[in-house]
């Protein structure tokens, strides 16, 4: 998805959306049957079973008696007849089918809003992630899924060399004929053999993007029929590439990973300290600090800019990438850490009734939740003097979190499982995201800063708004903290705060970062958020303000949080308190006349 870079400027007193329009590449593919599996004993004709004797009677009565014979005369009855045992049907014909260049990587089609719903149902309801999209596989789909882990990841096998999977037990399925006399089985009739391939890759893909020089593959179907031409049973599938992702992507693997170890020690050295974290937010800013949007890949085609579509760029040097290649990048720098993450696709909005084809990551933190990460989007920005800009908008957020253009981070980032080529969306089951925003400070109960908020006053010149006043002390508590990376205001309106409590995590909270001192002297520094174009039919609505400043601890490197009190004005409550101490001047002068005159038009005196 396209980004437009911009300056990004801190003013205090103006809240402003940093704005990134983003067109995301990918693709969908086509929608194949979800049959399910059927085995040779649902098929084949049971033999029938026949009563020896009636219910109610007796063994020792297996046939009526007319005469009761001596006891030295009795002999033993007449033994049951075992049905014969089933034989395994007799292999009648065999065969294979070819399936060709099937791809993972998405397109740069964007699509409508309408079209953005799964095609069909894979799995079970009841199917979960669990650490893996090889969790989700059926027996036989593992089997396939182990294929290719071993060739190309374990062994690290070039693209030239193909993988066959021997299938033990065989899939089977239901064989259908193609012609009036039912003599010549349908190849068609593999859907649900095709639906387990493109399952398994899909799963591969999605789990392992370290084997980065693989793509666009063909699939050979070795299959059999049993004698009666009731069940087909596939033997074998062999899987080969057409090509590599890129030219001479193989040749490239030494150079990743040198870089890999490279950006790993990186990495570490760059944590304030071990916790996951510390390591996530590292290697989130090692990925926009390291990396650029590839706009030519965006605009070209997908096997000319290849690479694009990998993460080898970030390790290599070769090139830049596009949102696939961020997002691989994430998870492979993840798992060097042991830190869950998952490739997640989709759509992501660019308006609220379009959006192309986007892919993101999702990561389990320490609370056992899972966070959405998008470093595409987060990338982009710098300050005025050039140099990149760290933004945290799409960084450990929640479906709920409040991010861009006034939505939430599932209304523009909607995980419908486009994962492949040919209009398909293909239902992986994603991880479940929070609902919130992931909370890594440690908010301190007995703070040794001392934060407060004075109070509220108004801004009476067009655009109109009100100003909180936090003042920080300068005491020891402040001077034995190791830095202090952020502090500002939070301001949300009284009625979408409810009885909750106001934090940096609130939902739709307007959070001003100070970037100056209103004022200072040896005993404090006070500094001010406001917030700024509030319409006139608003002058009555409560509005709730607080302080925060987060720090990091000297002893553990820790970030902790400190708030100030929280205060509740409305524009107007503000004017009538300003209204009462101007009156109260014994002679005003012209600037404080003006003023009392414009406070008497707010409030309508």
């Amino acid at each position: 998805m396209k980004r437009h870079k911009k300056l990004l400027t801190l003013k205090t007193g103006l809240i402003s959306a940093l704005l990134i329009s983003l067109v995301v590449t990918g693709t969908t593919f086509i929608a194949v049957n979800a049959d399910s599996d059927v085995s040779p004993t649902d098929i084949a004709d049971q033999p029938e079973q026949t009563e020896l004797y009636e219910p109610d009677s007796e063994p020792d009565k297996m046939q009526e008696q007319t005469e009761q014979p001596a006891p030295e005369e009795m002999t033993e009855p007449e033994q049951k007849t075992e049905p014969e045992e089933k034989t395994e049907p007799e292999e009648a014909a065999s065969g294979t089918v070819i399936r060709e260049n099937v791809d993972f990587v998405l397109s740069s089609n964007t699509v409508k809003i309408d079209r953005v719903t799964p095609k069909f149902k894979r799995f079970l309801p009841s199917a979960s992630y669990n650490g893996s999209y090889k969790s989700e596989l059926n027996d036989s789909e593992k089997q396939l899924y182990t294929g290719l882990y071993n060739s190309y990841v374990r062994d690290k096998k070039p693209h030239t060399e193909a993988t066959t999977v021997t299938l033990d037990p065989p899939m089977t399925y239901t064989v259908v004929y193609s012609d009036a006399q039912n003599d010549k089985a349908d190849d068609r009739d593999l859907t649900d053999i095709d639906d387990a391939v493109l399952s398994a890759a899909a799963a591969f893909f999605y789990d392992c993007p370290e084997a980065f020089w693989i793509r666009a593959f063909s699939y050979t179907i070795t299959f059999s029929y049993s004698s009666d031409y009731k069940v087909g049973m596939v033997n074998e599938i062999k899987f080969s590439f057409t090509g590599d992702a890129y030219p001479n992507a193989y040749a490239d693997l030494g150079a990743y990973n040198t870089g890999l170890a490279a950006a790993v020690n990186t990495i570490t050295g760059s944590r304030l300290n071990s916790s996951t974290y510390e390591t996530v937010k590292a290697i989130h800013d090692y990925i926009l600090a390291n990396a650029s949007y590839d706009y030519d890949a965006l605009n070209g085609s997908t096997y000319t800019y290849g690479y694009a579509y990998t993460a080898a760029p970030l390790f290599t040097g070769k090139g830049t990438f596009v949102c696939e290649g961020y997002s691989k990048a994430f998870k492979i720098l993840c798992s060097q850490f042991n830190i869950p993450c998952a490739l997640v696709s989709g759509t992501g909005m660019t308006s609220s009734t379009s959006g192309g084809p986007h892919m993101w990551n999702y990561v389990k933190m320490n609370d056992g939740k899972w966070y959405g990460v998008d470093s595409t989007w987060d990338d982009g920005a710098v300050y005025q003097d050039g140099t990149p800009a760290f933004l945290y908008d799409y960084f450990l957020v929640g479906s709920t979190t409040s991010v861009r253009n006034n939505k939430t981070f599932a209304q523009d980032h909607i995980n419908d499982g486009q994962v492949m080529t040919n209009n398909m969306k293909y239902p992986l089951v994603f991880p479940p995201l929070s609902e919130s925003l992931y909370d890594h400070y440690i908010v301190d109960t007995q703070p040794r800063i001392t934060l407060t908020t004075l109070g509220a006053s108004i801004r009476i010149s067009d655009p109109y708004g009100i100003r909180f006043g936090i003042q920080i002390k300068r005491d020891d508590g402040l001077r034995s903290v190791h830095e202090i990376p952020e502090f500002g205001t939070l301001i949300i309106a009284s009625g979408t705060l409810g009885d909750n409590e106001l934090t940096i995590n609130t939902p739709n909270i307007r959070k001003i970062k100070a970037s100056n001192i209103y004022s200072q002297d040896e005993t404090q520094y006070t500094y001010t958020g406001v917030l700024i174009n509030i319409p006139k039919s608003f002058f009555g609505t409560n509005v709730k303000g607080r302080g925060y400043l987060i720090y990091i601890d000297p002893d553990t490197g820790e970030e902790h949080i400190v708030y100030s009190e929280t205060v509740e004005r409305s524009f107007n409550g503000v004017a009538q308190s300003a209204y009462d101490q101007y009156i109260r001047i014994p002679n005003p002068d012209a600037s404080q006349k003006a003023i009392i005159e414009k406070l008497k038009g707010f409030l309508n005196k």
